[in-house]
């Protein structure tokens, strides 16, 4: 969607084995009309692309898992608009609002990137945001900005380290958006508690893996 007091946007949803939630999330964001709504299906081996396509997203499908940063970076060079906002396919409490508000900034060129804060969730997802806003993947970014970055492809679940390390880097402005009510699925929740706790470490370990590599190169 190009705006007539602002930058073109789209939104871009990275999705593995997402086929109970990615509908929902999708519907939000085609109902916020911020342009056309992507998904990524990862290497998903259940309906996560026919969910999100019968949803209104298209879909692009990567024959193999490359995480997070990769299935982003695969999207970014799909899309043209100036404008990307990221979801996560996992959200609870998502509305229209949130996702305009998420991405105004940006659109009316006053910031580089916003990133979304839960407020008034569940408590496990809204003291995690405290603790670490950073590691939220809600944002809207300048797509110029994201394409500059070759260690997106690589990141995997370390992609919002890479994402504000440029940021402070490159002195980008950014804004923090609260979005009230908002929370996530958890992995324990989505796999069972114990394919859901190994999901969880391989995630931590690409965090700390990206940020280690990040400090090697500073």
């Amino acid at each position: 969607m190009t705006g007539a007091d602002g930058l073109s946007s789209a939104v871009l949803i990275p999705a593995y084995n997402e086929a109970t939630g990615v509908a929902r999330v999708v519907k939000t964001a085609c109902e916020a009309d911020l342009g056309p709504v992507l998904v990524v299906d990862d290497g998903s081996s259940d309906r996560t692309a026919a969910q999100a396509e019968a949803a209104g997203a298209r879909v692009l499908r990567l024959e193999r898992n490359l995480g997070k940063g990769g299935a982003v970076a695969a999207g970014v060079r799909e899309l043209t608009a100036e404008v990307i906002v990221l979801l996560d396919a996992d959200l609870l409490g998502l509305t229209p609002e949130h996702l305009r508000a998420l991405a105004a900034p940006v659109i009316k060129g006053e910031v580089d990137m916003t990133r979304g804060v839960f407020t008034g969730g569940r408590w496990s997802t809204t003291a995690a945001q405290k603790m670490l806003p950073q590691l939220n993947g809600q944002r809207a970014i300048l797509r110029e900005k994201l394409v500059r970055l070759p260690e997106l492809s690589s990141s995997r679940y370390g992609i919002e380290v890479v994402i504000t390390d440029a940021a402070r880097q490159g002195e980008w402005k950014v804004k923090d958006v609260p979005m009230e009510g908002v929370t996530q699925v958890t992995k324990e929740e989505k796999r069972g508690f114990f394919k859901g706790v190994g999901l969880r470490l391989r995630m931590y370990s690409d965090i700390v893996r990206t940020l280690l590599g990040g400090r090697r190169d500073s």
